[in-house]
Order: structure tokens, then sequence, then C-alpha cells
């Protein structure tokens, strides 16, 4: 009996032991609510359930502030923008390590504070922001690091290879030679009545009241109080006020009857496809011309932009093909 017992504990309790522990290791998991696996394999690492349930937290904060509603969920279309961006994020990950890229944490520190200075915050004002959309100042500052890293391999692999010749820039401000010369704007007014689309008779009856309000503006009436009576537009209450229009994005028709008008003045009954309209000139802008020498710093940082967009898509492009990618969501 004395060696039967022995055995026992000394044996197959412990086997025993073991056995409950891996039941009760397949029973729990089964039991929660979130079980993490992987959702994307990336060459040699792996994203999981846990990582994007965190970057979906942290979107979801960003997109509070513009107004998504705060206990809906992310749609399919927005969880599969955010696993490619971790993809995305991970392929260039691997790339900065394969290139030996690093980043002291000095220069961390320096952009964090340059950011502060710019934004005008202090450091407690920051981390209580952070604290708001759900981030640590530690993810905050590892964030900040790994968009320095990134940017220096965009630096290595695509902006160091771009030159933006003369010959470019000439091109480019003789294609858009109108944005660059003189132009003039104009801050409106306008009374509206929409044109009925039944018998000739009423839509003449509408343009008779109109040239009656052109008649009282002649007289000396006030055309913002005019406007916010008659004007049927969704401008009546602000007195009919459009804002500024550049004159070359207007219609021909409304170019026209402004053309020579000088602030106060106002244009004949002009029928739009919105209406008869009567516009009132409340400014007149005029703003000098630019030529190549004083726009060519600014045309090259643009051209130069818009190639770094198309260089780094198609070296990314490259980056993805080469790589071994398999989404598993």
């Amino acid at each position: 009996m004395i060696q039967t017992n022995t055995f026992f504990n000394s044996t197959l309790l412990p086997i025993m032991i073991g056995i409950l522990l891996v039941m009760i290791g397949t029973i729990v998991p089964s039991r929660a609510e979130v079980v993490d696996r992987i959702v994307a394999i990336v060459n040699e690492d792996i994203i999981l359930l846990s990582e994007m349930e965190q970057a979906a937290e942290s979107y979801r904060e960003m997109l509070k502030e513009s107004g998504y509603p705060e206990d809906q969920p992310l749609t399919r279309d927005q969880r599969s923008q955010l696993l490619d961006k971790m993809i995305n994020d991970k392929l260039t990950d691997q790339e900065v390590k394969r290139q030996g890229i690093t980043i002291k944490d000095e220069e961390v520190d320096r952009t964090i504070d340059r950011l502060k200075q710019v934004n005008q915050t202090s450091h407690e004002d920051l981390v209580r922001l952070l604290k708001l959309r759900g981030m640590s100042f530690e993810e905050y500052r590892a964030q900040i690091k790994e968009q320095l890293l990134q940017s220096r391999i965009v630096n290595r692999e695509v902006k160091s290879k771009i030159v933006i010749t003369e010959d470019d820039v000439n091109a480019y401000y003789e294609a858009h030679k109108a944005q660059y010369t003189g132009q003039t704007k104009y801050h409106l007014r306008h009374i509206l009545m929409q044109l009925p689309s039944n018998a000739s008779d009423e839509r003449s009856r509408v343009y008779q009241q109109m040239q009656e309000l052109h008649r009282r503006l002649q007289a000396g009436e006030d055309f913002s109080s005019l406007a916010k009576i008659y004007s049927q537009a969704a401008t009546a209450e602000e007195g009919g006020d459009l804002g500024l229009f550049e004159n070359r994005l207007l219609t021909d028709e409304i170019r026209n009857v402004l053309s020579g008008l000088t602030s106060g003045q106002f244009t004949p009954v002009v029928e739009t496809e919105q209406g008869y309209q009567i516009f009132y000139v409340q400014e007149v802008i005029h703003t000098a011309g630019k030529d190549p020498e004083e726009v060519r710093a600014e045309i090259q940082d643009k051209l130069f932009a818009e190639v770094v967009e198309q260089k780094f898509a198609a070296w990314f492009k490259e980056l993805r093909k080469r790589a071994h990618v398999e989404i598993l969501d």
C-alpha cells in the first residue's frame, strides 16, 4: 500500500496535473471574448489582431474629431485600409533595418520640441491631448521616431535621385500662365429670383419684379436690406453676400456685366441658370502678376513634391512586389 501511494504521489499526480493544465489551457481561450491571432504575414514579420485593434482604436479617436460617431465601428473598407497601411509601415520598417538606417534619440527630441513650438503647445498640454486620443507620450515618441526613419529612407531612395531642371520650371510656368498673371477679384452680393418653369407670362412677372427692385436700387435703397427681404437665395439672411470670386472663374455672362464696375455699383437684371439676378460689387481687388523669376522657387517645390509622390509610389510598388505578404484577416 505504501509503495502504491508513493508511486501515485511521485509519478501519476504530476502527470494528472499536467493533463488538467492542458485541458484548462484549451478551455479558457474558447470563453474569452477576443483570442489573439495573426491577421497578416509580412516577410518574416507578423501583424496580430491585437495590434490592429489598438491601431483601430487610435484611428477611431482621430475620426471622432471629425464628427465620426463614437460608438460606430470601422467599416470593412476602413479596416482594410488600416491593415494595408500597417503592412506598408511594416515593409518600410524592414527596409530601414535592412539598410541600417538609424535615428538618434536627440533627433527625436528635437523634432518633438520643434512640433511643440510650431503648435504653441506645452509638454503638459501635449501629454493631455495624447491621453484624449488614447496614446501615451512614449507611444507618441516611438511614432515620431518611426516617421523620421521613414522620411530618411524616402530621402535616400527617392528624393536624392530627383532633379528639377530650368526647362521643367519654364514649361510649367507657360502651361499655368493664367494663375501667375495679374488677377481681378470681386466681392459680390446678389439678389436672386428663381425662374418658374411654366408659362412665359409668369416669367415676365418675375422679371418685372426684378426690374422694380433695380429701380429702387437706382433710387438709393440699400442693397443688403432688399436682398434680405426679396432674394430667394440661401444667402438672403446675409444680405446676399457671396464672398470673393476670381474674375477668370466667373461665367461669361456674369463677367461681362461686371466688367468696368467699381465698388458700390450694381449690374442690370441678368438671366442665369439659377434665375434672374442683380449683382452688387462690394469690393474690387486687383493683384499684380508674377514673372518666372518670382515664382521659380515655388514652382520647383511644387514639381519636386509631385515627382516625389510619383517616384515613391513606384518604389513602394516594387518593394511590395518583392515582398511576401499574406492577409489572413
